[in-house]
C-alpha cells in the first residue's frame, strides 16, 4: 500500500461547499459543482447542516437533495441507479445538528448541485442557519500514489 492510502485521505476526495452558511426561509439552491474538475466522481456525501433558528418557530426542518445538468443551465432532480426517488437527506428537526446521505453519482449529468430547504412552521418571520457540502469521492482516475 502507498503512502497516499495510508495517510491521505485528500488525495481521494474533494470536499465543495455547495450552499455557504447563510440564514434561510425558502430554498436555497448551491453553486453548481463540474465533475469534470474532480475526475467525474462516481460517488458523494451530500452532507446538512442547521444551526440556530430565529424568530420562534413551533416546528423546523431542513433537507437537501442533489439535482444534475448537462450543460449547467437546465437542472432536474438526480435519481441515483436503483433508487426510485430523489436522493434526499434525512430531515433535521432540531436546531444545531447535522447528517448526510451517500449517493451513487455514476449515471449523473456533468454538473451537480444541491438545493436545501428548510421549513418552518409558526413564529414571527422565522429564518434557519444552514449549510450543505459535498463530499465528492471514487473518481475515475486516481491520483498517482
Amino acid at each position: 500500500m502507498g503512502t497516499a492510502l495510508q495517510h491521505n485521505i485528500g488525495a481521494f476526495v474533494a470536499l465543495v461547499t455547495a450552499v455557504s452558511p447563510q440564514a434561510a426561509s425558502a430554498a436555497v439552491n448551491g453553486a453548481s459543482v463540474d465533475r469534470a474538475l474532480h475526475n467525474l466522481p462516481l460517488s458523494c456525501v451530500l452532507h446538512n447542516i442547521a444551526g440556530a433558528a430565529t424568530g420562534a418557530p413551533s416546528a423546523l426542518s431542513v433537507v437537501s437533495k442533489l439535482q444534475h445538468s448537462p450543460d449547467n443551465s437546465t437542472w432536474s432532480d438526480y435519481i441515483p441507479p436503483g433508487a426510485s426517488t430523489v436522493a434526499v437527506t434525512p430531515a433535521l428537526t432540531a436546531a444545531s445538528t447535522d447528517n448526510s446521505v451517500a449517493i451513487d453519482l455514476s449515471s449523473a449529468n456533468r454538473f451537480i448541485r444541491a438545493v436545501t430547504t428548510p421549513t418552518l412552521t409558526g413564529g414571527t418571520s422565522p429564518t434557519i442557519l444552514l449549510a450543505t457540502d459535498i463530499v465528492l469521492g471514487g473518481e475515475a482516475l486516481l491520483p498517482a500514489v
